[in-house]
């Protein structure tokens, strides 16, 4: 039976959600936001080479498995799409033209490049957001527990772990080959991080963050600290040849979370 649970949830995003939902952070709560604000654009996309890839595949648990996968992709954007709609009643009118250019990148890919070069993409970001999740699973959500953007990205994380082995089996089963995989998979982080630090630093120049306080240095210091210290290493393992997220176990903790959002769905499947 597949562990990969679609969920629907409703979400509520107040007129006046503050984008700094990372206490005294802005910036990394401005990157948060670029992600969220990337994630429509990029998991149409994911979900467009998986049904190209399907075709390909007789497996039916993996089949199943991608089924899924796309299901639980289209419910992220949909709610990340609320959510940067209360985002933007917040004035930052340029992140329309860069979330353009996004739109026209993966377009791009999806019309002029080979399906191994979108499978290794599509394997490029689940790989980062399996380390992410694995990540914030140890250390706890990020910004006020409160937030629902706090509660929009645990929500998503949860299931971006369940459905961690989708990408990487269906590369593997219709192309596969770890340099080509390694290589794209590299330029696509390069690829949707550099639209991350984009609209961070746009965001700054819109909201300039106050000077932070001798404690806020401190807990950002702490902060990155932590993501060297243990975040990195989450990374780095994913690019090593014997690299499988199959080897990367649902952990007591992990489902704890998963039913929580299970329990709050409207409905699941």
């Amino acid at each position: 039976m597949s562990e990969i649970t679609v969920r629907r949830m409703k979400f509520a995003f107040p007129e006046d959600t503050d984008p700094v939902f990372i206490e005294g952070d802005p910036g990394r709560s401005y990157s948060m936001l670029g992600l969220s604000l990337l994630l429509p654009y990029l998991e149409p996309y994911l979900i467009r080479t998986m049904k190209v890839a399907k075709q390909q595949i007789d497996d039916p648990e993996l089949l199943d498995d991608l089924e899924r996968f796309s299901a639980q992709e289209g419910q992220h954007y949909r709610m990340h799409i609320q959510f940067n709609k209360a985002l933007r009643r917040q004035g930052f009118p340029g992140l329309e033209r860069l979330e353009r250019e996004l739109a026209e990148d993966y377009q791009r890919f999806t019309e002029t490049r080979s399906l191994r070069f979108n499978l290794a993409y599509a394997e490029g970001f689940e790989a980062l957001t399996t380390a992410s999740a694995l990540y914030s699973f140890y250390h706890g959500p990020l910004g006020d527990p409160d937030s629902p953007a706090t509660d929009l990205f645990a929500w998503h994380m949860v299931e971006e772990f369940e459905h961690r082995t989708v990408a990487f089996d269906v590369y593997d089963r219709v192309c596969g080959g770890y340099f080509y995989r390694l290589f794209v998979g590299l330029y696509a982080q390069f690829h949707f991080l550099r639209f991350v630090r984009r609209v961070t630093r746009y965001m700054l120049e819109v909201r300039p963050a106050e000077p932070p306080t001798p404690e806020q240095k401190k807990e950002r210091r702490a902060a990155a600290w932590t993501a060297l210290r243990y975040g990195l290493p989450l990374v780095l393992r994913t690019y090593l040849p014997g690299y499988t997220p199959h080897r990367i176990e649902f952990t007591e903790e992990m489902r704890q979370i998963a039913d929580k959002y299970t329990a709050l769905a409207i409905s699941t499947s």
